[in-house]
């Protein structure tokens, strides 16, 4: 665990903060994401899927100005000050907020996040990832802006497990990311714009610590997602324009195969076809003004721990998830 500024850090956020009144233009950035999942998934399976959708809000969206961001997901809405170097969670539907400095919010989403029974934190604890990355060469222009893809696949084997099948992955994740080319930077503000806050947010939040901590209870994964960002923050730039996630389980498939009732067969589910998969795509890229307002904390509002808006807002994800 790290402790503490390391002097690169420190000279990281110096930077950050000297190039803030450099940012001085309005970007509005507007998502969809769609979820789909495999016609052939047995009905046991599809049944469940539901929820997992219900999850994932179809649309999202971040606003920057004058060195703040505000970030909406669904019910999850943020405000971050990157002069101050503080975030502010809001809870629309319980008029409440909660506000803590950069340096806190892993700390306080890891002790938020409800702890594992001992069996699965054992399975997880045992599985083994493995992390590829590569830049494919394809591009597009998606918004009027150049994109160049980048693609990432995770695969995590299992242990052996009674009534599993053994050998092969388990799962594989392959994440394919279009991001805005270097060369955009110059000739598209709103890229410029976004590309700066990126500093500040790589200054300021320390992303590869955070995920650290938020993964605690996944620590081979958590080194995997640090190393995708860590590929994201190399070579072209931070605005991503699309990303297609396909999900893979091997593993489920050769079991079905195990199923009584299924004749030795895998049920009609073809195993090189994803079980599930996210799209998510740039709708909007705006420099249009936006209020003022849309940064300050709504009048009424009661301030409360961060520690209860969060566990709030992990309980109604798998609340939703649950309920499906």
């Amino acid at each position: 665990m790290r402790h503490g500024l390391r002097p690169h850090h420190t000279a990281l956020i110096s930077l950050a903060m000297l190039a803030i009144p450099a940012l001085d233009a309005d970007v509005t950035l507007r998502y969809k994401t769609e979820v789909s999942f495999n016609p052939a998934l047995p009905p046991q399976m599809a049944q469940a899927m539901p929820g997992m959708e219900a999850a994932l809000p179809k649309e999202s969206s971040v606003q920057l100005k004058n060195g703040k961001g505000h970030s909406s997901s669904g019910a999850n809405v943020s405000i971050c000050d990157f002069s101050k170097q503080e975030m502010t969670l809001l809870d629309n539907e319980g008029k409440r907020y909660a506000t803590l400095p950069f340096a806190q919010f892993a700390d306080a989403f890891a002790g938020a996040m409800p702890e594992m029974p001992s069996q699965p934190a054992g399975m997880m604890a045992s599985m083994k990832p493995h992390f590829e990355s590569k830049a494919t060469g394809r591009t597009e222009t998606i918004q009027g802006i150049e994109g160049e893809e980048h693609e990432f696949a995770m695969t995590v084997d299992a242990p052996a497990m009674p009534n599993m099948p053994s050998g092969g992955p388990m799962m594989r994740m392959v994440m394919h990311f279009w991001r805005a080319r270097r060369s955009e930077v110059m000739r598209v503000p709103a890229v410029r714009e976004v590309a700066g806050y990126n500093l500040f947010a790589a200054a300021t939040m320390n992303p590869v610590s955070s995920m650290e901590k938020i993964f605690r209870q996944m620590p081979g994964f958590a080194d995997n997602f640090a190393a995708v960002y860590k590929e994201m923050q190399s070579g072209g730039t931070p605005l991503i324009l699309r990303m297609h996630i396909d999900l893979f389980l091997p593993a489920m498939s050769a079991l079905l195969k195990q199923t009584p009732g299924n004749g030795g067969t895998n049920g009609g589910l073809n195993p090189d076809a994803p079980f599930l998969e996210i799209r998510q795509e740039l709708a909007e890229l705006s420099t249009a003004a936006i209020p003022d307002t849309v940064f300050q904390i709504p009048d009424g509002y009661k301030p409360v721990p961060a520690a209860e808006i969060l566990s709030d807002m992990i309980a109604k994800a798998q609340a939703a998830y649950k309920k499906q």
